[in-house]
């Protein structure tokens, strides 16, 4: 457990990274790059070392959804990071009905923020619904995952010779066209260069 309701773990400041190194370091000593951290009875999912973590998983009733953590709590980090991939699956990936999307290879999702245990993706993976998990934050921007041990068991997931999943692939490369000035989009203004020596 990293943080809980009433402390700071909404907030980047260094009491909630630093009482973490121990455990991190536990992780790689196992052969692991990072910790995912869990609270209360239910084992909620909340974070991945200092990143906030997403699962995309086929429903049971067969949607594709990417879930994450809500903020309620105040215990994840309310992160940019965070803020801009919900908003580019909100804008390009969100969809009604479900269904492959045309030119990109994979179908539309619906974008869930709710508390899930980690219990629910272990039972996804068994039932073959699990598609891919990753994390984003400031350090890791974009980065997908390939396993999670939980109690024993490992949960896989097939990830690409980038390290991501067809949906943490699609945002990391639309996240950094905008940055990049490569694709347009009201978060970034392009401001073309005139006379330029060096």
């Amino acid at each position: 457990m990293r943080a809980w309701p009433g402390g700071f773990g909404y907030a980047k400041v260094g009491a909630n990274y630093g009482p973490t190194l121990v455990c991190q370091g536990e992780a790689r000593a196992r052969g692991f790059d990072q910790i995912l951290w869990l609270f209360g009875k239910g084992a909620d999912v909340t974070e991945a070392g200092a990143s906030n973590f997403f699962v995309v998983w086929r429903s049971k009733e067969g949607r594709v959804e990417v879930v994450t953590a809500p903020l309620e709590e105040r215990i994840i980090l309310d992160g940019v990071t965070r803020r801009s991939v919900l908003q580019i699956f909100r804008e390009r990936l969100e969809a009604e009905s479900g269904g492959l999307l045309e030119g990109m290879g994979v179908e539309g999702v619906r974008v869930v923020e709710r508390k899930y245990g980690i219990g629910e993706i272990v039972e996804a993976s068994r039932e073959r619904r699990l598609l891919e998990a990753f994390v984003c934050g400031t350090a890791f921007f974009v980065c997908g995952v390939s396993e999670i041990e939980w109690k024993g068991e490992s949960v896989k997931m097939l990830v690409g010779s980038d390290g991501c999943g067809d949906y943490a692939r699609l945002i990391k490369g639309w996240l950094k066209g905008i940055i990049y000035g490569k694709e347009r989009h009201e978060w970034a203004y392009v401001v073309e260069e005139e006379g330029v020596h060096v």
